[in-house]
């Protein structure tokens, strides 16, 4: 009978190929012509809860939306609620991946039709950026189409400037749109506007012929001369110093040779004791003098750092060959100058790194603190384990996760040139090599047991595939995840799997095996000192988990409750790392559970470092940094209001990034922090509202630095959730990470305070970071634009008084240009000559880049 039967519906044409209701060809006919609209309307609508917005669907194609058969796939850095609609559901996927899918009762939009989807959405979003691009469609037989409306390119161009990417999203128009909340608390910021730019920059002024280094120098002094140096001249060096005198004379143009003496016309590099203030100074230090009578530019310094920084004060002060005379004697506040750059959430290609080192040491930055990996993905081949690399780098449309990560930050179905990459064994070795040879030490982090998603699924990948050869013991030597767990969690990100389960011991395989290639790559460049493993933001796994369960119940660990595990995995880690030599670091919350610190005599390596980042003032976590530093862990200030990079520059919503911690944090905010009373930096609560030092020790359980010693340095951040492109890499980067290297360089004496946190001398500081804006726009940025870096131009502020256009900017020097006919022609501005008119457009620029535009009237 069945064989009867399958013959029947063989005839019948049943066992045909089946049908869909969308077919590949009607789904990219969808996808180019779907004009999908994304509005914010009202984020106060429930205080801060909940924010109203709606997505809105044009049928411009010649094909009918079916009423099944089809889900939008989208990436959404908010939960979503369930919609008020029976025609459509929203479904949250994993991180920020959701989908709308038609219900039963759907009609198909037909062309020329319209739709509007309503939803409610937790907390706000205030900023274009909150929305990811690349939207798609996903038919029933597993076919996908980019919607093209989404797409983050116009014409085919990924946009590089403010304001033109993502244009599906609406403009915030209204109070409503751009303030976060409403009701009993009050947002305090609105987008500034011309003159708001212009009150800020009031106290800044061009000065003429302005000199200096940035950073500045612990000591610099001028004299009446100047030299110039032409192809005559010769670099030589002392022994030791071939490296870095090779570096002098391919900046000037000249050759090196070893040091002979009775020489004029030279640039001498040789070893010499510094001291400052009575000091000797044996790290990173130097003395540079430069005299015209003799026609020579000496330089002593400690090691081939100091030498190095020597030669990048050399540089700021050479103007077309022309070098004033000069004598400074300079050596760093702080042993550690860091950045962090997030390679993960989007990529940063190799090339992309060079640069930065190269513009990392001009301004004597240290040390390149790399994330490697995080949920969204894996960057670093690792020989031993090929599916990081293969499945852990690239996002694509598999729900499986077996042969990529899901298109997390608005990827789109096939990834992109941001989302896909890795950083092979040799790609490495070159950054590495380029880093070495300036000084700066990099600083891997692969982050655990937190942020592990796209880890996990790469294991998962390895143990299907060994599992399928029948190969049980290899398929579980690397595995992270309990196939068992049923413990129901989300990460702040919104992930449901996303922590490695630290009662596994192959999550110890996997960690030696991982810091194992990392030292090895390392090994013969620049040794590895330090490894980082993250410990941030874990989401709270295991408890339900028949593996920890068993793990508690066996009482030879030392521990019995789901609490204690964090601080287990960290004294593990600890262990791994010190058995190659390693020390370690990790974020603060790394450290620490519920605000209690680890005990430090449990972590075996010689140095155990954090990064103290969480210091949203009110919410009373601001003692961490103090917390850890006497309790013996070395501190890193790497604090969010200050030195998150990945923050706006202006709290306008055409500003790049994110501003969980503050509104916005611009140059001079960052250029104004003071390291040595963390307190004493407390300045605006996340919402805009004043608030005192006094109020900050009152919420804090640590009230004092009782080591300071521990403090080691400053490190700024660049994470990369709104970052795609390098322009957009470069322009968050830049000029703040700048502001970053003159604080962790130079103690300056308007830092001081009084105990209540108020600079002695407020006026010192104004006229502080007015040489240093004036020596960045004038030393600096011609550099960096040379250089091909897309620095921030910010935007400049202006008012018509008495019917005259005045202007200015946070960088006196840099070019202003206004227009009168709305932008179809730009005229320069001139101070001195200020124009006449009765409304006018502003910009900055910078070689062909402008700024965003500011209207004055």
């Amino acid at each position: 009978m069945l064989k009867h039967a399958l013959l029947a519906a063989a005839v019948s044409g049943a066992l045909a190929a089946p049908s869909y209701a969308v077919s590949s060809q009607e789904l990219t006919q969808l996808g180019q012509g779907l004009d999908l609209t994304y509005s914010v309307i009202d984020n106060q609508q429930d205080e801060w809860r909940t924010f109203k917005g709606v997505i809105s669907l044009t049928n411009d194609s010649t094909t009918a939306l079916p009423s099944s058969g089809w889900a939008i796939y989208f990436s959404h850095i908010r939960m979503i609620k369930p919609l008020a609609t029976d025609t459509l559901k929203v479904s949250h996927v994993n991180g920020d991946i959701f989908k709308i899918e038609p219900t039963a009762s759907f009609s198909p939009l037909a062309p020329g039709q319209s739709l509007d989807i309503e939803f409610l959405s937790e907390f706000w979003q205030v900023a274009k950026t909150d929305v990811m691009p690349n939207w798609y469609l996903v038919s029933d037989s597993g076919d996908t189409a980019l919607i093209v409306s989404t797409s983050n390119t116009i014409n085919g161009e990924v946009p590089t400037k403010p304001g033109e990417e993502l244009p599906f999203v609406s403009d915030f128009d209204t109070e409503l749109q751009w303030k976060r909340y409403g009701g009993s608390i009050t947002d305090f910021y609105d987008p500034f506007t011309a003159a708001d730019r212009y009150a800020k920059n009031s106290d800044l002024s061009k000065i003429a012929d302005a000199k200096g280094v940035i950073p500045t120098p612990a000591s610099i002094s001028f004299g009446e001369g100047e030299l110039t140096i032409d192809p005559s001249w010769v670099v030589v060096y002392d022994n030791g110093y071939q490296t870095q005198a090779e570096f002098i004379a391919k900046q000037f143009g000249l050759t090196a040779a070893p040091w002979s003496p009775n020489q004029s016309k030279v640039i001498h590099v040789g070893w010499g004791q510094v001291t400052i203030d009575g000091k000797a100074k044996w790290e990173e230090a130097y003395e540079l003098s430069v005299s015209a009578a003799e026609e020579k530019i000496e330089i002593n310094a400690v090691d081939a750092a100091g030498a190095l920084y020597a030669a990048q004060s050399l540089i700021q002060l050479t103007d077309n060959g022309t070098v004033p005379e000069a004598s400074i004697a300079d050596a760093p506040r702080f042993a550690y100058r860091g950045l962090s750059i997030d390679a993960a959430r989007n990529f940063r290609s190799k090339e992309s790194v060079l640069e930065l080192l190269d513009q990392m040491a001009a301004v004597k930055l240290n040390k390149l603190h790399l994330r490697l990996s995080d949920d969204e993905a894996w960057r670093i081949e690792i020989p031993e384990l090929p599916e990081l690399a293969d499945v852990g780098s690239k996002r694509c449309h598999d729900l499986t996760e077996t042969t990529c990560v899901l298109p997390f930050l608005g990827a789109g179905p096939d990834g992109t040139a941001e989302s896909n990459g890795f950083y092979t064994q040799a790609d490495y070795k070159e950054i590495l090599a380029a880093a070495k040879a300036l000084s700066i030490e990099v600083i891997p982090e692969v982050d655990m047991p937190g942020h592990a998603h796209a880890a996990i699924k790469a294991m998962d990948a390895r143990y299907e595939k060994f599992a399928a050869q029948g190969d049980l013991v290899k398929a579980n030597e690397f595995r992270l995840s309990d196939p068992d767990d049923t413990t129901e969690y989300l990460s702040v990100q919104m992930f449901t799997d996303n922590a490695m389960n630290v009662c596994m011991e192959s999550t110890y395989n996997f960690v030696d095996t991982v810091v194992g290639s990392l030292v090895a790559l390392h090994q013969d460049i620049q040794p590895l000192k330090t490894f980082h493993f993250g410990g941030d933001e874990i989401a709270g796994a295991w408890k339900d988990s028949p593996v920890c369960q068993a793990f508690l119940a066996d009482n030879s660990h030392g521990i019995s409750t789901i609490d204690e595990l964090s601080q287990y995995f960290v004294e593990r880690i600890s262990a791994i790392t010190a058995n190659h030599n390693l020390d370690l670091g990790g974020w603060e919350d790394g450290l620490m559970h519920n605000n209690k610190v680890y005990p430090r005599g449990e972590m075996v390596n010689a140095l155990v470092t954090g990064n103290a980042w969480q210091n949203i003032w009110e919410w009373g976590v601001a003692d961490r940094a103090y917390n850890l530093a006497n309790n013996g862990y070395g501190v890193i200030y790497n604090q969010a209001t200050h030195f998150y990079f990945d923050h706006p520059h202006e709290p306008d919503p055409e500003e790049r990034g994110y501003y969980w911690a503050p509104r916005f944090t611009d140059t001079r905010k960052s250029f104004g922090f003071m390291p040595d009373d963390l307190y004493a930096n407390a300045d605006f609560t996340r919402a805009g509202a004043p608030i005192t030092k006094e109020e900050v020790l009152n919420a804090a359980g640590v009230k004092t630095l009782e080591r300071p010693e521990n403090v080691l340095g400053l490190q700024g951040s660049i994470w990369s959730e709104t970052i795609r492109t390098e322009a957009q890499f470069e322009g968050m980067t830049f000029p703040r990470a700048i502001a970053l290297a003159e604080r962790a360089w130079y103690s300056a004496s308007w830092e001081a305070h009084d105990a209540d946190g108020k600079l002695v001398d407020e006026a010192a500081r104004n006229a502080g970071y007015n040489q240093f804006a004036n020596l960045v726009a004038k030393n600096i940025m011609p550099s960096l634009e040379e250089g091909g870096i897309a620095f921030n131009l910010p935007v400049p502020g202006g008012i018509i008084e008495a019917g005259v256009l005045k202007a200015n900017s946070a960088f006196p020097g840099l070019a202003i240009e206004y227009s009168v006919d709305n932008g179809q022609s730009w005229q320069a501005y001139d101070t001195n000559q200020a124009p006449a008119v009765t409304s006018a457009l502003i910009r900055t620029v910078s070689g062909d880049r402008s700024s965003r535009v500011a209207e004055v009237k």
